[in-house]
C-alpha cells in the first residue's frame, strides 16, 4: 500500500481511505471498474461502492469483508495493513456498519444506470451480412423466374385458344379469293416443274424476297404477333402448321391454289400474286383463307 495506508482510521473515514487505496491502485495497474467487476465476479456498482467506502445496499458485513479482500489480492495489497483498515472499518460486535457508512447515491457510482460497453464480434457481422445478400439474390431469382413462367403459361394458353378456336370458325368467315385466267395458265405452268414448296422462315434475303414476290402464284404471310398459321396446297398437303413468330416472312409457291387457317388475325398480312388479300375479321381474330382458287 501506498503513504495513505500507515495510519489507518476508524469508522466511515477509514472506509472512505481505504476506497480511495482501492482506486488510485486500480487506476496505476491500469484496470477499469468493469474490468475488475468481470474479474471478481460483481456487479460494478459493488466496486464502485467499496471505492468510495460507501456500502449501503450492499449484503451483510462478512459479504463486504470478503468483497475487499478479494480486491485488495486482486490489486496485490498489503494483507496486515488491509486487516488493519478492517478491524477500523469493523470493530468487533458492530452489525449496523452498512447504516453508519455514508449513504450510497446513485450521482456517487459512475457505472450507475449505464450499460458496460461489449464488442460485438466482426466475423457474426459479416455472416450476417452475407446472409442478407444471399436473401436479397435468391428473393430477385425466385421472382424473376416465377415471372417468366408465368408469361410463358400466358402465351401457351393463348396460343392454344387460337388453335382450338380454329376449329369453331363459321362458314362465313371463309374467304376464297380466286384467281384470273392469267394467273391460272401461269400457275399450271409453274406446276410442271415444281412439286415442292417453299417456306422462308424470315431468314430469306430481300432480293430473294422481291423475286419471290413478283411470281405470279407466289403467296407472302407477314404477322405482326406471334400467331398460329398453317397452309396446305392444292393437293392437300401441309406446308407448314405451327407457332410463327412475329415479324417472320412466310413465302410458298408453285402449288396454288392454297389453304390458310390463321390463329390470330390482327395485324397480319397476305399477299398473293403481287396483291393485299383481305382478311375476314371476327370476334376470335380467326379467319380460314382460300387464295388462288376458281
Amino acid at each position: 500500500m501506498n503513504e495513505q495506508s500507515t495510519n489507518p482510521e476508524s469508522g466511515s473515514n477509514a472506509a472512505a481511505t481505504l476506497g480511495t487505496i482501492l482506486s488510485q491502485t486500480r487506476k496505476q495497474k491500469g484496470l477499469s471498474v468493469g474490468e475488475v467487476a468481470e474479474r471478481l465476479k460483481l456487479p460494478a456498482r459493488q466496486v464502485e461502492a467499496m471505492e468510495s467506502g460507501r456500502y449501503k445496499g450492499l449484503p451483510e458485513a462478512v459479504f463486504i469483508k470478503g468483497f475487499l479482500s478479494s480486491y485488495a489480492r486482486l490489486l496485490e495489497l498489503d494483507e496486515k495493513e488491509l486487516k488493519q483498515y478492517l478491524q477500523q472499518i469493523f470493530p468487533a460486535g458492530n452489525q449496523q456498519l452498512t447504516s453508519d457508512v455514508c449513504k450510497v447515491t446513485s450521482e456517487g457510482l459512475d457505472f450507475q444506470n449505464k450499460l458496460q460497453r461489449r464488442h460485438f464480434p466482426r466475423w457474426l457481422i459479416v455472416v450476417l451480412v452475407g446472409i442478407l445478400i444471399g436473401a436479397v439474390v435468391y428473393a430477385w431469382q425466385h421472382k424473376s423466374t416465377s415471372e417468366n413462367a408465368r408469361q410463358t403459361a400466358t402465351a401457351s394458353q393463348e396460343i392454344s385458344a387460337q388453335a382450338t378456336s380454329i376449329s369453331d370458325i363459321a362458314a362465313s368467315n371463309i374467304r376464297i379469293v380466286p384467281m384470273t385466267a392469267s394467273e391460272l395458265t401461269s400457275t399450271s405452268a409453274a406446276s410442271t416443274g415444281a412439286n415442292a414448296s417453299q417456306t422462308d422462315a424470315g431468314h430469306t434475303s430481300m432480293e430473294a424476297s422481291q423475286a419471290l414476290a413478283g411470281s405470279t402464284d407466289t403467296l407472302v404471310i407477314k404477322p405482326e404477333n406471334k400467331t398460329w398459321l398453317q397452309v396446305s396446297d392444292r393437293s392437300g398437303k401441309v406446308l407448314i402448321k405451327e407457332v410463327i413468330d412475329a415479324g417472320s416472312t412466310h413465302q410458298f409457291s408453285g402449288a396454288a391454289p392454297y389453304k390458310i387457317i390463321l390463329g390470330n388475325t390482327l395485324g397480319t398480312s397476305i399477299q398473293f400474286a403481287g396483291k393485299d388479300v383481305a382478311i375476314p375479321q371476327n370476334k376470335k381474330r380467326t379467319a380460314v383463307i382460300t387464295v388462288g382458287g376458281n
